[in-house]
C-alpha cells in the first residue's frame, strides 16, 4: 500500500512538474508534416528519440492517443504513469525485461493503420546514444515508417546517469523537431538501417540544439 501511495504521489507531481515546465516556455514544433502526411497515407509511424530527449516528444504529441515502450525498470514506471496521464498508452518491457512481450505487442498495434509507437532506442540503460535493434526489427517486421525526433531547451538542467536527461527550465524556448522519415520494408538490412537511424538521430538532435541556441 506504501508503496502504491508513493508511486502515486511521483506521478501527480511529475505530471504537474513536466507541464509546469513546458507551459512556461515558448514551444515550437519543426517538420511535423512528416507525421501527418505519413499517417494520411494510412502508414503507421515508430517515433524515435535518444532516452535523453524523451521529454520533448512526451510533451508534445501529448493528447493525440500514441502508444510508447516504457521499461519495467523503477524509472519507467514513472514515465509510464506520467504519459499516461497526459494522454499516452503505455506498452510495458524492453531489451532487458518483458522483451518479447512488448515486441509482441508493437507488432499487433503497428499492422494497424495509422497507428504511432514511440520508443527510445538507446533505452533503457544505454549505452547512450546507439541503436538497438528492436525498433527496427519491428520496422521491418510491419513495414511502418521510422521518424527521428529530437527535442531541446534553451535553458535547462542536465541531469547525468547513464546517459544526460535533459530537463527544461522555466522561461526559455523549447522545441521539437521531426527528421525525415526512413522508409522500411521485410528486405530491408536492419544493419543499414540501425546505422541510418543512428546518423538521422544525431542530425535531429544537433538541429534542435541549433534552435534553441540563445
Amino acid at each position: 500500500m506504501i508503496k502504491k501511495i508513493l508511486l502515486f504521489v511521483e506521478y501527480l507531481l511529475g505530471r504537474i512538474f513536466i507541464l509546469s515546465l513546458f507551459n512556461l516556455n515558448s514551444k515550437k514544433i519543426y517538420n511535423e508534416h512528416y507525421l501527418l502526411e505519413t499517417l494520411k497515407s494510412k502508414k503507421s509511424v515508430i517515433i524515435c528519440c535518444w532516452h535523453g530527449r524523451l521529454l520533448f516528444p512526451i510533451f508534445y504529441f501529448k493528447n493525440r492517443g500514441y502508444l510508447a515502450l516504457a521499461s519495467l525498470h523503477g524509472d519507467g514506471e514513472i514515465i509510464s504513469r506520467v504519459g499516461e496521464s497526459i494522454g499516452w498508452k503505455m506498452i510495458r518491457g524492453s531489451s532487458t525485461r518483458g522483451g518479447k512481450e512488448a515486441f509482441k505487442k508493437m507488432v499487433k498495434a503497428l499492422q494497424g493503420e495509422s497507428m504511432v509507437v514511440g520508443i527510445t532506442p538507446d533505452g533503457p540503460k544505454g549505452p547512450e546514444r546507439k541503436v538497438k535493434t528492436g525498433a527496427v526489427k519491428v520496422a521491418t517486421r510491419t513495414d511502418t515508417v521510422i521518424l527521428p525526433v529530437s527535442g531541446q531547451a534553451s535553458r535547462r538542467w542536465e541531469i547525468k546517469n547513464w546517459d544526460t536527461f535533459v530537463v527544461p527550465k522555466p522561461f526559455g524556448k523549447t522545441c521539437l523537431f521531426l527528421g525525415e522519415p526512413i522508409y522500411v520494408d521485410s528486405n530491408s538490412s536492419i544493419k543499414e538501417v540501425n546505422s541510418k537511424l543512428e546518423n538521422s538521430l544525431t542530425t535531429v538532435m544537433k538541429k534542435a540544439d541549433e534552435l534553441t541556441r540563445r
